[in-house]
């Protein structure tokens, strides 16, 4: 005889739900099982709902978290529930929603601090993350290592090195300093402000390390063009029994692009399949577009994006174009340009690297033509802005910009820069985008880029011997790229700039990129 059929309980889908959440999310089963709640009419259960919206706010489904959220009965009581819903919309960035949440409930506990501060980290909110671990620290709730692992990441996404140091304090305090997570968090987060040192100090210290803190050291030495260092870890870390992944051969392979390894780099690339069972990304295809055209191989380069075996993404087309400005190569410029716009057409950053690449080889009529599609498309271009932490304060500025107290100071110490530079050698460059007749129509102050007003501004305000860290949220162009590596000669001065691309140090008239970033 056949036994009888039991109905599922809520315990049932909350055990099946807990198994979906161990074995991998899928989006399919998860809806199924939600039908099934409401079928047999558990569907205002804390018992059966609570990892439901767990599972939702893990795919990032916001909307079908809320709606169950709101089914709940008692829902303001149940703690593990608000906890979730906090994490889902700090996560998604609705600060204000997980504020509100966070703040009507009745109870909170280190999982609900953990929620905002991890959250806001994650879509980008890393101020917010920084004041919510600041009032967590203020009401006494002790930390944990999730919470300061947060915290250190969000200091190094906002650059803020002080309050990283002042992080790490608190960590080395309550005995967290050998947990390898926030180890791995630290050396990132120096990499991000600048302090590649520091970095390395804090990979040393380490007794024990995993494939993240070899590859936080990997990307951070790659990022600050010390390529040879970036492969040196990285035949360090195969020693080390530590297994590369994805992650590492961004990192390797980038870094032998910034050096002009090109035969080490491919071997690296093809070894990621043969040797390592590692199926390229679109971002590995894209380093290796960027190591050939480095080097003037662009047909080699174009061969190579012909014939990838997955379609050439953004990425891929992006490098390729911004390697035709530096080459001047006009017809594989407009190939990659004509792809890249296809792709992704809302993108201003698409337009002005086409319109320089026409700027530079002096044919204006093709560089109005593409300002005027830009203009017509409703695209904007981003504006230029740079940052500098002096005295405990945030200073910004933008092209021109005439709204800083110390502006009468900064320009004239500007112009007095300019002419000990050109003393030197130096020869402004800042019309190469601009043709006869408005060279002669623009202000000149019009042409400052916000780079140069920021390094001169912490030449007034700082006192000698401390390096200068400026942070840009732009590609830094030629002419400031180059006029910054004078001011590091003639006030020697340690000057790193974080651009959108990469670290550029600064010293005595040199700079770590080798003028090709």
């Amino acid at each position: 005889m056949l036994a009888e059929a039991v109905s599922p309980n809520e315990y049932t889908f909350a055990n099946a739900l807990r198994a979906c959440n161990n074995g991998g999310i899928d989006f399919g089963f998860v809806k199924q099982i939600h039908a099934r709640i409401i079928f047999h009419g558990v569907d205002s259960n804390p018992i059966a709902l609570n990892p439901l919206i767990d599972l939702y706010a893990k795919m990032g489904l916001i909307s079908s978290a809320k709606r169950v959220f709101d089914n709940l009965d008692c829902h303001s009581g149940n703690l593990s529930i608000s906890n979730a819903l906090v994490s889902l919309y700090a996560r998604c960035g609705k600060t204000q929603e997980a504020y509100l949440v966070f703040n009507n409930m009745d109870t909170k506990d280190s999982i609900s601090w953990n929620g905002l501060i991890s959250g806001f980290s994650q879509s980008g909110h890393y101020e917010e993350a920084l004041n919510v671990f600041n009032q967590m620290n203020k009401v006494e709730v002790e930390p944990s290592v999730f919470t300061f692992t947060s915290a250190v990441s969000a200091a190094g996404n906002l650059a803020e090195v002080k309050q990283g140091k002042l992080i790490q304090a608190m960590i080395f305090k309550r005995g967290f300093d050998s947990e390898i997570e926030i180890s791995n968090a630290l050396i990132t987060m120096y990499a991000k402000c600048g302090s590649i040192s520091d970095s390395k100090r804090k990979f040393l210290e380490m007794a024990e390390k995993n494939d993240v803190t070899w590859n936080a050291m990997i990307t951070a030495y790659s990022q600050h063009g010390d390529g040879l260092q970036a492969v040196n870890h990285f035949e360090n870390m195969k020693k080390s029994g530590s297994v590369p992944n994805h992650v590492t051969f961004i990192g390797v392979l980038t870094a032998c692009s910034h050096v002009g390894l090109v035969n080490e780099g491919i071997c690296y690339f093809e070894s990621m399949k043969k040797e390592h069972g590692l199926v390229p990304k679109p971002e590995h295809y894209a380093c290796v577009v960027d190591l050939l055209s480095r080097a003037g191989l662009l047909s080699r380069a174009r061969k190579f994006v012909e014939e990838m075996p997955i379609k050439p993404d953004p990425m891929v087309w992006r490098t390729l174009l911004s390697s035709c400005i530096v080459h001047k190569n006009i017809e594989l410029g407009e190939l990659a340009a004509k792809n890249l716009l296809d792709l992704e057409p809302e993108d201003s950053a698409s337009y002005v690297l086409l319109s320089n690449m026409y700027a530079v080889s002096r044919r204006w009529n093709y560089r109005d033509q593409t300002r005027e599609m830009m203009k017509n498309r409703g695209v904007r271009k981003e504006p230029g802005r740079s940052w500098i932490e002096v005295m405990n304060k945030i200073h910004a500025f933008f092209v021109g910009d005439k709204l800083h107290p110390l502006a009468d100071e900064i320009y004239e110490y500007l112009e007095e820069l300019n002419n000990r530079a050109a003393d030197i050698g130096y020869v402004q460059d800042h019309n190469s985008l601009l043709n006869e007749t408005e060279m002669e129509q623009k202000d000149p102050t019009l042409y400052v880029h916000s780079e140069k007003l920021a390094v001169t501004f912490a030449l007034l305000s700082l006192p000698d011997g401390i390096p200068i860290r400026v942070m840009k949220n732009l590609r830094v162009c030629s002419d400031c790229h180059n006029w910054i590596k004078f001011i590091s000669r003639i006030s020697n001065r340690e000057i790193v700039v974080r651009d959108a691309y990469r670290f550029h140090h600064f010293e005595n008239g040199n700079c770590s990129c080798k003028d090709f970033w």
